[in-house]
């Protein structure tokens, strides 16, 4: 497996400075929460990244906000879990691009650790035996010319990625070995980065804006790290699901499960897939162009199921396993992510993407073991039982309903910009809005930021 996004730049070849400096500034002291207290200046919806930075912001110039969050803990689909006694991430693990990262320099200055991470893999073909060094590499290479040959024979109207990609295929030729293996990358190099099957992604507009920069790094102490400082000091109401923003009238007023409040502004930074579910009504409702951007943008789905073995198996030296797999079992299981170098345990992080990721997540515990064992025997037939598993549920969660978006067929970067478009006192943030940097943490970040600029425009 390369860095994220460098398949896009192999593509190509066929940041960004805070905008309110509050990175270096300390923010102002925000009056101290009451619970009885329902009224702000501005009130944010999520204390995800995007609505903790946002926050974080409008605070640091002065205003009043409270945010609210349907859970009872912050961090939105930044989930780390402790209860190996080591921090194991569950939601997002990467700094992605890490040159001029917005997440990078927070983390510096707060003096959090980051470790790069080496992408070294180890790849075992259908019969179980290892490939070749740099396989895994050139096999990227040819799935970026093949995507590229069905956007050559594209119709002039979008279509899916799967369709083009199999245009592509019969072309080339391709024998069942050589397509078990491109198969294999398809899904660790597009499916994996975009978490949908290729079915459902954009021929035309599945890569746009993809724009790191640099390597990628990981939090060895935990990505809670840094959504604890960003919390830090914020007036934020926990276990309050909102059910309706209503902004027709002099001050906004946005109904929870636990009573009403009230302001001038509100910053919506929930998942896309939470607006999808329609679980919030807005008054007005929202504009045909962002109601339409919502309807295409998709909604992904990218499970982490990790297993804690007794002892590690496979190779020591190696950051990614990827397993080809069967016809049968097309995209299940062939990329795992060793947890060793990192946390000091025997851990494999085993990825699955798009229907199968949603298939995963709904499944029981002996139905994922007895899953992820029998693609794991041909390479590793004597490999022992897990003694402890850790799992995702982001498809089945209804504060996220999937893991982060994508550009779906019919969609395009257009539509990112209409959702993140302001309609009169109701301002938008969160991964789904980046221009550049969606499905990122540091675009969730930047959006935040964007949109309290935006606020204290107005």
């Amino acid at each position: 497996m390369l860095s994220r996004r460098h398949f896009v730049r192999l593509l190509a070849l066929g940041g960004s400075a805070s905008v309110l400096g509050a990175c270096e500034a300390t923010p102002s002291t925000p009056r101290a929460p009451s619970s009885s207290d329902r009224s702000a200046d501005v009130l944010v919806i999520g204390a995800g990244i995007a609505g903790l930075r946002a926050a974080e912001a409008l605070v640091a110039s002065g205003r009043r906000v409270i945010v609210i969050e349907a859970r009872t803990r912050v961090g939105g689909r930044i989930l780390t879990d402790r209860s190996w006694g080591v921090p194991v991430e569950l939601g997002a693990s990467w700094i992605h691009g890490v040159n001029n990262n917005p997440i990078a320099a927070r983390a510096a200055v707060a003096g959090i650790a980051t470790k790069s991470f080496d992408y070294e893999s180890t790849m075992y073909g259908i019969d179980g035996n290892v490939r070749a060094s740099g396989v895994s590499a050139a096999l990227e290479a040819q799935v970026a010319a093949l995507v590229e040959a069905g956007r050559k024979t594209s119709p002039d109207e979008d279509e899916a990625l799967r369709t083009a990609l199999e245009r592509a295929m019969t072309s080339a030729g391709l024998d069942a070995t050589k397509r078990l293996d491109v198969e294999m990358a398809i899904t660790e190099s597009i499916e994996h980065e975009y978490a949908s099957d290729a079915s459902k992604l954009s021929a035309n507009h599945f890569d746009d804006g993809a724009n790191e920069k640099g390597g990628d790094s990981l939090f060895p102490g935990g990505y809670d790290q840094l959504v604890n400082v960003l919390a830090h000091g914020l007036d934020i109401r926990l276990g309050h699901v909102v059910s309706s923003i209503d902004t027709s009238a002099d001050r906004a007023v946005v109904e929870t499960s636990q009573g009403r409040f009230d302001a001038r502004a509100v910053v919506v930074t929930v998942p896309l897939g939470v607006l999808k579910s329609a679980a919030i009504t807005f008054k007005p409702g929202l504009s045909a162009a962002k109601s339409g951007a919502v309807a295409r943008l998709g909604m992904g789905a990218l499970s982490k199921s990790c297993f804690r073995f007794p002892s590690a198996f496979w190779p020591k030296d190696t950051g990614i396993v990827n397993l080809v797999a069967p016809a049968d079992r097309r995209g299940q299981w062939v990329e795992s992510l060793s947890l060793s170098a990192v946390v000091n345990l025997p851990v494999l992080m085993m990825f699955n993407a798009g229907e199968f990721a949603r298939t995963v997540e709904a499944m029981s515990e002996a139905e994922v073991l007895a899953s992820a064992s029998a693609a794991l025997a041909p390479a590793f037939p004597k490999h022992p039982e897990p003694n402890a598993v850790l799992r995702s549920s982001w498809t089945l969660d209804p504060f996220s309903g999937g893991t982060y978006s994508f550009l779906a067929v019919g969609s395009s970067l257009a539509d990112r910009d209409a959702l993140a478009t302001p309609e009169g006192r109701l301002f938008f943030a969160g991964e789904a809005c980046s221009h550049n940097d969606a499905a990122t943490v540091h675009g969730a970040y930047a959006s935040g930021e964007a949109a309290a600029k935006a606020v204290l425009a107005g």
